[in-house]
């Protein structure tokens, strides 16, 4: 019997981006869950504005089998900070999916390119006697501009950033990660982070679970900055981790739509078949992680 795929989105202000999101991984999936706060109040506390009538609109439209359920409850509490927020909504939507199977957690702003091939590949990967995660690497779209979308790309495949997307066992510690242990693939995620208008994105610094933890006005400030022409200038600006973000490139797909099937993975770093195989190996992982050790003495 093949396991459940169970795929979790949160919801909140950026709802309406499930119109590209949803419908990459509706037919392959079996459950899906949209969870959001009941009194659309963001992971910060704050009160955004959320339109019912296109939300349900939009539902209905893509819901074709019936697979979405909705699970609405308080997932901003004051007494917590906003990934502790996070981190609980997200516990709560894969106890609501209940045990078993493939749990699979995105956000609305977050297109999964391939997503057939990835469960096909969930299903075909060989029992393991410990709980892991399976990731995928994110292509962070940074800005659209005239000339189409600025998206980041690591000078080298060991800055990939890369989620936690799917788990037989959730248990997230902080947004999707956790002390399991982790199997890389060249599975890419587009995600659709800092592509917004002006608007969306002052009201996204004020609402992401970050949002304590980097200069705000700066980063706000470089953004607003950046056009199809100065982009080549911009190095080392993730809000946290600088180099992870070392540079952008620039894609002329003018909508997402365009994007998403034009976009090959010639255009972004990946790691061999051998690397994986290495990095996905238990064993390799004990014996690297020794020689960390031992050489933290020296």
């Amino acid at each position: 019997m093949q396991e459940q795929i169970k795929v979790g989105f949160c919801i909140a202000y950026d709802w309406y981006l499930l119109e590209h999101s949803l419908p990459l991984v509706y037919d392959a999936a079996d459950i899906i869950c949209l969870s959001l706060d009941k009194k659309r109040i963001s992971w910060s506390g704050k009160k955004y504005d959320f339109d019912e009538v296109g939300f349900n609109d939009l539902i209905k439209r893509i819901d074709t089998q019936h697979k979405v359920q909705v699970l609405e409850a308080d997932f901003s509490l004051s007494s917590l900070s906003p990934m502790q927020n996070e981190v609980r909504q997200r516990n709560r939507m894969a106890e609501f999916m209940g045990k078993g199977g493939w749990h699979i957690q995105l956000d609305c702003d977050e297109y999964f390119i391939h997503f057939s091939d990835f469960v096909k590949y969930l299903r075909e990967l060989p029992q393991r006697k410990y709980s892991y995660n399976v990731c995928c690497p994110l292509i962070t779209l940074f800005k659209q501009v005239e000339e189409g979308f600025l998206y980041v790309v690591p000078n080298q495949k060991e800055k990939l950033e890369y989620i936690q997307i799917a788990t037989l066992t959730p248990n997230y510690k902080y947004g999707r990660r956790n002390g399991d242990f982790n199997v890389y693939t060249n599975f890419l995620i587009m995600h659709q982070s800092w592509a917004r208008t002006e608007k969306e994105i002052r009201q996204k610094i004020k609402n992401w679970g970050h949002n304590k933890d980097f200069d705000q006005s700066d980063f706000f400030s470089r953004w607003i900055g950046l056009n199809g022409s100065n982009y080549h200038r911009l190095k080392n600006f993730h809000p946290m981790v600088p180099d992870a973000w070392s540079q952008l490139k620039l894609n002329k797909s003018h909508s997402i739509i365009t994007l998403l099937t034009t976009f090959v993975k010639k255009d972004f770093p990946s790691y061999p078949t051998w690397q994986l195989f290495i990095k996905n190996s238990l064993l390799f992982s004990r014996v690297r992680a020794f020689w960390k050790k031992m050489l933290s003495r020296e």
